[in-house]
């Protein structure tokens, strides 16, 4: 991942949203990303597991600038890929296993927020029940969660940024 994209993504009040369901294998890895992300002053994390619609009033009363959801998604790359995905991409696309949520998810934060919404993904392996994440989606997750600390380390640290 880009680390200017990241940091547009993340400039201004911004909410990372962590999706996935530990139980499955890779498909955990949002929810493994929010606990290795740094929060502060500009930039809160939510880890929703499976349900990221339980979190809409939480999310509209943070009044975020931008959200950032952070899902396993099937896009046909190398376990452990990383990219950015657009909500074209998303809807009834089969990427991800909450693919209809995630849509009317960031239609309903949009609309209630103004938030511009990105979803980054995370291209999984196994997601069997009872599985535990793989080694190389493991690693992704510390790289991607490894970056977004980083530009946000920045960006509280530039008396430049809002």
């Amino acid at each position: 991942m880009d680390e200017s994209v990241l940091k547009g993504m993340l400039s201004g009040r911004a909410v990372i949203v962590c999706i996935g369901n530990e139980l499955r294998g890779d498909d955990g890895v949002g929810p493994f990303v929010s606990g290795l992300i740094k929060a502060s002053r500009k930039v809160t994390v939510i880890n929703c597991g499976e349900t990221p619609e339980n979190y809409l009033g939480v999310i509209s009363r943070l009044n975020p600038q931008k959200v950032v959801i952070i899902d396993a998604a099937n896009f046909g790359g190398q376990p452990g890929q990383i990219r950015t995905v657009s909500r074209s991409e998303i809807t009834g696309g089969g990427l991800s296993t909450h693919d209809a949520v995630l849509t009317l998810f960031s239609g309903y934060i949009e609309e209630q927020t103004g938030a511009e919404t990105f979803f980054v993904a995370i291209q999984p392996g196994p997601t069997e029940v009872g599985g535990r994440l793989s080694v190389r989606v493991e690693q992704a997750a510390i790289r991607l969660a490894g970056l977004i600390n980083q530009v946000i380390q920045e960006q509280e640290s530039d008396p430049e940024l809002p």
